[in-house]
């Protein structure tokens, strides 16, 4: 295991702890709701139980896992109604979404967990970069969010 130390912290961090930091930077405007509303994300899914939102980004679409462009964004009404970030998601497609193969490469290690989705032909993978997740921050759903 390949452990990597934070300047600003002494406890050693693993790979795809560091890898999850750089998602949280590279997203960072997005915890502003006008942020993707200005960038065009649009809401994909409506409400999805456990889940939230799903703001995708078109422009990101590539059947590419590029760590600090996930395709989605995360987002759940809070008790004023206004959105706020849970998490990030990245949307891959394969090249041949009836056979898709083994997932793609994504973080460091075997911590995340790939799914595929057999609806809509793509490879799917929850990080949640902003709510907590009991469950674990790489499972495809949170029970912290209702139905």
């Amino acid at each position: 295991i390949t452990f990597i130390c934070d300047e600003d912290d002494d406890t050693p961090k693993q790979a795809w702890e560091v890898e999850v930091d750089q998602v949280m930077a590279s997203t960072a405007q997005y915890i502003n709701f006008q942020a993707a509303v200005d960038d065009k994300l649009i809401d994909v899914s409506g409400y999805v139980p456990n889940m939230g939102h799903h703001y995708l980004n078109p422009a990101l679409v590539d059947g590419t896992f590029e760590l600090e462009k996930p395709e989605i964004i995360l987002y759940i009404p809070n008790a004023n109604g206004d959105m706020e970030m849970v998490a990030v998601e990245y949307a891959i497609v394969p090249e041949d979404p009836d056979n898709p193969g083994n997932p793609p490469e994504g973080f460091t290690g075997s911590q995340d967990e790939w799914h595929f989705n057999e609806m809509i032909g793509q490879w799917q993978l929850h990080v949640w970069t902003i709510l907590d997740n009991p469950d674990g921050i790489f499972h495809p759903t949170n029970s912290a969010i209702g139905d």
